[in-house]
Parts: structure tokens; sequence; C-alpha cells
């Protein structure tokens, strides 16, 4: 009888990710994402952080699918979506997009999303990385936050 293997040749692993944080933030394990961060002593209610999103897709996925599934989530909260750019972090092409709106507890969040996919068969394993701040100090934190961001390593 044949042993199935994960990971394995015929079912790789996703992707692997890493991603350098400063001394003032903690990790975290959330559900349903591969990794999170936090930094520690923010008093925001949403203090500064990244988490990053792992999932398997059909075939026929594309980023395009996927800003087109974040848009319609920031604008069920009455948001707006900046126009999405392209980046490239060491040597790895990602498409990435700014979004914001207004929250009653928290006021603005800002949120900075980093998508990038590889096609392995009749599959794509996307990665998305979402670095979010809110309140009063949203736009200096957003400094800390995208610099996090640009240390992105993904190895499909």
């Amino acid at each position: 009888m044949p042993t199935l293997t994960y990971p394995s040749e015929q079912f790789p692993g996703p992707p692997s990710v890493s991603v350098d944080i400063p001394e003032s933030w903690t990790p975290l394990r959330v559900p349903g994402t591969l990794m999170a961060a936090r930094e520690t002593s923010s008093a925001s209610a949403l203090a500064p952080n990244i988490i990053v999103r792992g999932s398997t897709r059909p075939g026929y996925f594309s980023i395009e699918h996927a800003l087109d599934e974040l848009r319609e989530t920031v604008e069920g909260q009455g948001g707006e979506m900046d126009p999405p750019f392209e980046i490239t972090l060491d040597g790895m092409p990602y498409v990435g997009v700014n979004v914001h709106w207004d929250d009653s507890r928290m006021g603005q969040v800002v949120q900075a999303h980093l998508f990038c996919g590889s096609r392995r068969g009749n599959v794509v394993d996307l990665v998305q990385i979402t670095g979010s701040v809110s309140g009063a100090q949203a736009r200096e934190q957003y400094d800390e936050v995208q610099a996090i961001l640009e240390t992105a390593r993904v190895v499909a």
C-alpha cells in the first residue's frame, strides 16, 4: 500500500516566509495565519502589527483575484483601496496595495498588503503579508510597519 507524505515532492508544503521585526515587537500565534507580530508597548487600540497568511488556491487564481477579494472586504467596511503597485523584494515580485477605513473604536485603520504567488501544478500558493496601524499615530507607525514589510523573504 503506498504511503502519502506531507510535505513531499508530490504534496509540497507552503512557501517559506520570514520578516525582520524590531526588538520592541513580539511574535504572536494567531489563528488563520502562518505568523504574526505586534509592537509590544503600543497604547493604541490596534497595536502596529503584521500578519502573514498563506493559502492554496485553484490554478486559475491570480493576484488580481486576491485584490478583488480584498477590495470587497474593505469596501464592506466603508473603506477605500489605493491603486496597486509592483515591488521586488529579495528577488521575489510582489503586488502591493494600501487600504484604509474608519473604525468607531480605533479611528482610521491603515493597512499595507503585499501579495505573491507561485504556481505548482494545478494550484497556486498565495502569500499575503499585511501590516496594520491605526489611530492618531498611524502615520508615524506606518513607516515602521512598511520597513518591516520590506524585509519580507518568501521562498516557494
